[in-house]
């Protein structure tokens, strides 16, 4: 996975947003909570980092930084993974806003046509009583409610009532079976109460449906999610808190009574400045983890532009998962170590003496390479092409200079 996302800063947060999507911005939404903070339009293809905020699946990739842990645009919490699509917000948007939906399939469609990368295809249909993907017509409650009307469906067709209710099994947990309550989603895309993630008792996390381990501890309440849930199903809701609470107060006395705590000790994170183990603009198709540090494993079969990279962790455990750039990738696939977008040997294709002061100085020409590509989008991969066609070219310049 090979990108040209960089983190903007907080002053050219404007440029950002105008780059992350090339249509106009929608100012119709029954409900501004289906907007995306960074383009300003309906979520697309929505993915939730770690600190319970959402965004457009492009928008949170092209926002990364391309060297160091990224920040959320609206709280600054840093976090380093790039997350799954969150498939059961994806089908509420869905349900919910289907022509606005259509619309921005569209302008996504054509931009990653110019960028020759694409996004994960959810084509399958969802079975929300799971929490996954499954057939179709297995919720068959009838306890929903009818959404903001719409004229148009996600396929251009006049849509009836029945397929814009959203019911109770459209926002179940996978684990308690129940409606989310204060619900936060994991790094591959699924959601859970809290409350459930947090009895599980496990380190790392893993998720009950696909066995993914989500990284770090358990992620925030996704509050635009809980909101709505909340003004949705405003009775159910209420209900679900009291059973919930009441649950923790049984926990709690249960814990004191055996002398032990439930408590987990969050961990801190380090930022570390050492960035000699980096592989510029390139993350993990397993894992998520952006950008790779280590030692990094590239496919040699996959024809795609933005290839195919796991992670030495994700490598060793012998990952299944797809891409998440929709490659075509199969476990019988060549994968081989590859140092090519290492800091480090970028910085040798000048022979330069790899000091910090360096260092620092060549990761500043890398950032202001992305702030100056703000207007063209690249194709993934290409600003770090970049880099490497520039070192070589600096380098000849140098040997013509001697001669």
């Amino acid at each position: 996975m090979a990108s040209d996302g960089c983190q903007p800063e907080p002053e050219k947060a404007e440029a950002a947003a105008a780059s992350a999507s090339s249509g106009p911005a929608c100012d119709c939404l029954e409900d501004p909570r289906l907007q995306c903070c960074v383009c300003l339009d309906i979520l697309y293809k929505p993915v939730v980092i770690g600190c319970g905020h959402m965004s457009c699946f492009w928008c949170v990739h092209k926002a990364m930084n391309v060297l160091r842990e990224s920040h959320c645009p609206v709280c600054r919490q840093p976090y380093k993974h790039f997350p799954s699509i969150c498939q059961l917000l994806h089908h509420l948007l869905l349900k919910l806003e289907p022509a606005d939906y259509k619309r921005r399939e569209k302008e996504i469609l054509e931009e990653e046509k110019h960028m020759e990368a694409y996004s994960p295809q959810l084509i399958e249909f969802y079975n929300s009583k799971n929490n996954e993907i499954g057939k179709d017509g297995e919720n068959g409650l009838e306890d929903g409610k009818i959404g903001p009307p719409q004229e148009v469906s996600c396929n251009g067709n006049v849509v009836n009532d029945q397929s814009k209710i959203i019911k109770l099994v459209d926002v179940s947990c996978p684990l308690c079976k129940e409606m989310l309550y204060q619900p936060a989603v994991l790094n591959c895309g699924h959601v859970y109460c809290v409350s459930c993630l947090s009895s599980l008792n496990e380190e790392p996390l893993k998720c009950q449906v696909c066995g993914g381990l989500h990284p770090g501890d358990v992620p925030n309440v996704c509050l635009d999610l809980d909101h709505f849930l909340e003004e949705y199903f405003p009775a159910e809701y209420v209900s679900r808190g009291e059973k919930v609470q009441f649950e923790k107060r049984k926990c709690n006395r249960e814990a004191s009574s055996s002398g032990t705590s439930s408590t987990k000790k969050g961990s801190v994170a380090q930022l570390d400045e050492d960035l000699s183990n980096v592989h510029v603009g390139v993350g993990c198709d397993s894992c998520g983890v952006y950008p790779i540090r280590g030692k990094r494993y590239k496919c040699q079969d996959c024809t795609e532009l933005i290839g195919f990279d796991l992670c030495e962790e994700c490598y060793t455990s012998s990952s299944n998962l797809p891409g998440r750039f929709n490659q075509q990738h199969t476990p019988d696939h060549r994968m081989e170590v590859d140092d090519t977008t290492l800091v480090h040997r970028l910085m040798m294709l000048q022979d330069v003496v790899v000091a910090p002061g360096v260092m620092m100085q060549f990761v500043a020409e890398v950032e202001e390479m992305e702030d100056a590509d703000d207007e063209e989008a690249l194709a993934p991969g290409a600003m770090v092409q970049d880099v490497i066609d520039n070192q070589e070219m600096e380098g000849n310049g140098e040997e013509d200079q001697v001669l």
